[in-house]
């Protein structure tokens, strides 16, 4: 094999592994993008299972009012 082809092929397959490593830089940084993405998407379920769980604390807090007036309501219907 002469020394041309054998810059050819090298020059080749340079080539080839150039464009792969391009083709991964990209796919790098997609998943960089994603993986922020998701990152954001779990602290804003975090965010919202906080929010549910105050308002169900406060749900209750209320129920437990709205029982004791009605008690107290037919308590003094009976008195």
């Amino acid at each position: 094999m002469d020394n041309a082809k054998i810059f050819d092929t090298l020059e080749r397959k340079i080539e080839k592994l150039l464009s792969r490593l391009k083709t991964l830089e990209a796919d790098n940084e997609k998943l960089k993008g994603d993986m922020a993405a998701a990152r954001k998407a779990e602290r804003d379920a975090a965010e919202s299972r906080g929010s549910v769980e105050r308002l169900e604390r406060e749900q209750e807090t209320v129920r437990e009012r709205l029982e004791k007036l009605i008690g107290s309501l037919e308590a003094a219907e009976k008195g």
